[in-house]
């Protein structure tokens, strides 16, 4: 039986918040209670149908239960603390140096579509593609926390698989990368997740891809 995907959310934002650092913001003391209930306020008002333009400080302050003055001190903008968002919902990829190419990229996305079963998450990554004009820093940053990690780790997978002969060595790891995200970004766009089970999922989707990459 696998954890809930919303305690699991929980714990992560209340780890990660915990490592962001506290001299980010000069003359206070990163509470990580405070800083979960913001970033917490942040998720739930987009599950609810806000989008990164229409919430203000204000908005994110008062459904957090904390003055504005606490969030003012931590952060200065909106970005800003988009940004922190971004990084405390983020998940760290498995190493892609051991097992076989196919356990690899199954654990790559087991992680990744479990990290979208949380409403919450998915809807901060659509909102995040949605307005990329209005905060084209934040989509950068989101590119390099998010998607180039999972980027490089699916190469590196396919690279070990040419190694033991799992993957054709002719096969372009460029474009079996592009492939798996793309399938990953398109189940992401989804309004209805579904129940999906992501280890299963995942096993799914490697299966199928490998057909038409293995030898024989």
């Amino acid at each position: 039986m696998y954890p809930s995907p919303y305690l699991t959310e929980q714990v992560c934002i209340v780890n990660a918040v915990s490592s962001l650092d506290p001299a980010t913001v000069i003359g206070r003391p990163r509470n990580p209670d405070t800083d979960r209930d913001i970033v917490s306020a942040v998720l739930d008002l987009m599950s609810e149908g806000a989008t990164l333009t229409s919430l203000s400080l204000v908005t994110i302050a008062r459904r957090a239960g904390v003055s504005r003055n606490s969030l003012y001190r931590r952060w200065k903008t909106k970005e800003d603390l988009y940004s922190d968002v971004v990084k405390t919902i983020n998940r760290a990829l498995p190493d892609v140096s051991e097992h076989s190419a196919r356990e690899n990229l199954i654990k790559l996305l087991t992680v990744t579509l479990g990290r979208m079963a949380d409403q919450r998450v998915r809807r901060m990554d659509q909102a995040i593609l949605a307005e990329v004009q209005s905060f084209p820093d934040l989509y950068d940053e989101y590119l390099a926390d998010v998607v180039v990690p999972l980027d490089r780790s699916v190469k590196l997978a396919v690279r070990r698989g040419k190694e033991t002969g799992e993957i054709r060595v002719d096969v372009d790891e460029n474009l079996f990368s592009e492939l798996l995200v793309s399938l990953v970004v398109a189940r992401m766009s989804s309004i209805d997740f579904g129940d999906l089970d992501a280890e299963s999922s995942s096993r799914l989707i490697t299966d199928l891809v490998f057909k038409g990459v293995s030898p024989v």
